[in-house]
């Protein structure tokens, strides 16, 4: 959240100052016509004492100073139902300048209402203050009052930025209108200002909501040929092809740039991998997601090793499979399930003795999703190794639970129990 830094200049400018003059010389300067806005406003001219204005700007210096406490507290003394019109603008803003520094936004939002209701401030703070309002609205989840107080104020903006008509766009956003905020993105993008990567995000994300995926897809691919090396665009852009079942299209983009050396962020890798794993190329998603790893740019973790043994095990290499499932392991003290999947291809590859270890190791770690199949299965290691007791009472746990109760009360007939 930025500081407001506005007041000092607007305070003690050239217009206040000139406010303040001898009554005989504010007489004798030659008087200007007023400048009037589009809507009609007559510019105000400043009123104010020049007590007020060397009491305001000493409580300016505590607020430009941080020392908002000391600026709120010379702001209640000096508060009075004597101020003129603009001088109780002058207090309310200043007060609403404060709440917004220390988070308070719906305080805030109440001082620049008072503000604004003297319409006593100057046009350009008068409609700078509007602008505001709707900023602040729209920060604290208001987004009908935002709309409303930037409509109003676009009645007399000089100059509407690419920022001021996305503000209104995610008003309309936030509320589904995924149309009306086409409206005001497409303004946004029409001031010629550098467009933000928000801006973009959201035009691609109101398309693709309206269902129009083809077209979300095409203004993405406009905006990656403008910055083909941003890798949160190509991140949004190739998650967006997956999920409009286009992973060819995905993996084009990904792997030219990894041709590049510029596959640095680890959500890349993994797009990249979801790409092969769509695609039905488990081998060549296990070798990314392993390259991954290998490079850094993915983090160890018990689910990054996972995804590469389940890779490599769809892709029948069980050798590479029992290594990720052994690796994700190790990284999960409290959670079984890759001790689980050692043991299925332990037992895939005949190797019971190990297979009943790894078994016994997931159970132990416990959060399995389905502990039942953890014990039936650990029965059929051990029948494997010849431990028919021990079979029969991994059997016997297994009937406990429902998903392996049939299997397990079969294995226990087979038995004669």
């Amino acid at each position: 959240m930025f500081k407001f830094r506005l007041i000092v200049a607007l305070m003690l400018g050239a217009a206040l100052a000139m406010s303040v003059m001898p009554a005989d010389a504010a007489r004798n300067k030659k008087e200007e016509k007023s400048q009037v806005s589009k809507s009609g406003r007559e510019d105000k001219k400043p009123i104010s004492s020049k007590k007020f204005v060397k009491s305001y700007g000493h409580i300016a210096d505590k607020y430009e100073s941080d020392d908002y406490d000391g600026a709120m507290e010379g702001l209640d003394k000096l508060d009075s139902p004597k101020l003129s019109p603009y001088e109780r603008a002058k207090v309310a803003q200043m007060r609403g300048f404060i709440y917004y520094n220390q988070d308070q936004v719906p305080e805030a939002i109440e001082q620049f209402k008072l503000a604004l209701a003297t319409d006593a401030l100057p046009n350009a703070e008068h409609f700078q203050l509007k602008l505001t309002m709707a900023e602040l609205y729209h920060i604290n989840d208001q987004l009908t009052e935002s709309a409303a107080v930037f409509d109003d104020w676009t009645k007399d903006a000089e100059t509407i930025t690419g920022r001021n008509w996305a503000l209104q766009a995610k008003n309309y956003f936030d509320q589904d209108d995924y149309e009306q905020a086409l409206v005001y993105l497409d303004k946004a993008f029409a001031t010629g200002d550098k467009p933000e990567r928000s801006w973009q995000q959201m035009k691609a994300n109101a398309l693709l909501s309206l269902e129009r995926t083809d077209e979300a897809i095409a203004f993405g691919r406009e905006v990656l040929a403008q910055a083909p090396d941003d890798p949160e665009f190509v991140n949004f852009l190739t998650a967006l092809l997956l999920d409009a079942d286009k992973p060819q299209d995905a993996v084009t983009i990904l792997e030219d740039l990894r041709a590049q050396g510029k596959l640095g962020k680890e959500n890349l890798y993994v797009n990249l991998y979801a790409a092969y794993r769509d695609l039905e190329r488990p081998k060549d998603a296990a070798a990314t997601m392993s390259a991954g790893l290998s490079s850094g740019v993915v983090k160890e973790t018990k689910d990054r090793y996972l995804q590469v043994g389940e890779a490599y095990y769809d892709a029948e290499s069980l050798p590479e499979a029992l290594a990720g499932f052994r690796r994700a392991a190790e990284l999960s003290d409290a959670d079984g399930t890759a001790d689980l999947y050692v043991g299925q291809v332990l037992l895939d590859q005949e190797k019971p003795k190990e297979a009943r270890e790894a078994f016994t190791a997931a159970i132990q770690k416990g959060n399995l999703r389905q502990p039942g199949n953890a014990y039936y299965q650990l029965g059929i290691a051990e029948l494997d190794s010849d431990n028919e007791a021990a079979a029969i009472a991994a059997f016997k746990k297994a009937q406990g639970y429902p998903e392996s109760n049939k299997n397990a009360t079969q294995a226990l007939k087979s038995l004669g129990r």
